[in-house]
């Protein structure tokens, strides 16, 4: 399997992460299937004053990068053709794309580590997508 059809699978998986994270936001709390202590509680981060940026919960912002993720790996040969990129310039920018979502990931886990002292299973499934999501993006750039 090449590494575009990875990342369409994997993108998906984290839009599936992303959108969970949103009911969670919403949803009341105790609601949530993977409260599993006050260590893995996805309430305490959900509804944690830093789960939402200027007023929008980071998970809707998740959905919005995973979708356009999504989107750019499905239709590839469209945005080349469109735009003129070679494919070395697309998968430079879907790198730089996913390299600002694990850079995002990464301080959310920090917070979940160091401020809110909670983990929630969601939040650790979409953070291991976009992990794996830059390794790809990069891999496929150094191929090109």
């Amino acid at each position: 399997m090449n590494a575009r059809k990875v990342i369409i699978i994997i993108a998906l998986i984290g839009l599936l992460f992303s959108v969970y994270s949103i009911t969670l936001h919403y949803a009341p709390a105790g609601s949530s299937i993977c409260n599993v202590n006050e260590t893995f509680n996805c309430d305490k981060v959900n509804k944690s004053p830093w789960a939402t940026l200027f007023g929008i919960p980071v998970s809707i912002l998740g959905t919005i990068a995973y979708l356009t993720v999504f989107l750019l790996a499905l239709k590839q040969k469209a945005v080349l053709r469109k735009t003129g990129l070679t494919d070395k310039d697309f998968w430079g920018y879907m790198l730089l794309l996913t390299a600002i979502m694990c850079s995002f990931q990464l301080y959310l886990t920090m917070i979940e580590i160091f401020k809110i002292y909670a983990y929630c299973i969601a939040c650790l499934g979409s953070q291991a997508c976009t992990l794996l999501l830059t390794f790809f993006s990069a891999k496929e750039y150094l191929r090109k």
